[in-house]
């Protein structure tokens, strides 16, 4: 019985290495042990795919909204064409031909109601956050505009052609999280806003966006019936 006991605590080891031994088995076991993989697997390979189609649901709203933005411009080039050469008593006694951009015109605020009407849906939800309105040369797209007027504009006739261009420039909120980080925000900001130096965390990252419509302009008077 001595000697049988003896072999027996020789084959398991003195009571003191007992705990290190059962510490490295079940190590071994616990590499070995494959449970819960596939779901790993799935998170690794879900967050890259789900950022991605976040992404493009971003992308995808600002490609609207550039497309109302569009038709927002070639409204305001039409109203512009309309308005300016449009009778004086409409517009508080305002010279034809001429517009100014201040607040308390009323041939500028016409305009602009236009350009507010066509993007009124995204001002409603919150993606558009400012609107803004520019009157380049005609002739000159993209061109830089430094003052606020007044333009005038000569209506056409048979030996030239007068045209009027409306700018329209908005801030869009970019506001599906995760994607407005990688869509909205050049590399630059990016670092900046991982530093604290950007706008707060909360809010919306923004991007410009800007479209340009032309119309001829004909000075053409409009007759009103007799109020």
């Amino acid at each position: 019985m001595t000697a049988f006991a003896s072999q027996t605590r020789s084959a398991v080891g003195p009571p003191s290495e007992r705990p290190k031994a059962l510490g490295a088995q079940a190590a071994s076991e616990l590499c070995r042990d494959a449970r819960g993989a596939v779901f790993v697997e799935f998170l690794i390979a879900f967050l890259p795919v789900f950022t991605f189609f976040l992404c493009l649901l971003q992308l995808g709203l600002l490609f609207a909204v550039r497309l109302v933005v569009e038709h927002a411009a070639t409204n305001a080039a039409r109203a512009a064409a309309v308005i300016i050469g449009d009778d004086l008593k409409r517009y508080g006694n305002e010279a034809l031909n001429k517009i100014e951009k201040k607040d308390g015109n009323r041939r500028y605020g016409a305009i602009r109601d236009a350009v507010t009407l066509s993007v009124a849906p995204f001002i409603l939800d919150g993606t558009i956050d400012s609107v803004d309105l520019e009157f380049p040369p005609p002739d000159q797209p993209e061109a830089k505009v430094s003052s606020r007027g007044p333009y005038a504009y000569a209506p056409m006739d048979m030996t030239s052609v007068s045209k009027v261009r409306v700018r329209v420039i908005v801030s869009a909120n970019c506001k599906i999280g995760l994607a407005n980080f990688f869509t909205c925000m050049s590399f630059i900001e990016q670092q900046a806003y991982n530093a604290g130096l950007s706008f707060p965390r909360g809010f919306y990252p923004k991007k410009t966006i800007t479209a340009e419509g032309m119309y001829p302009y004909q000075g053409a008077s409009y007759a009103y019936p007799p109020s």
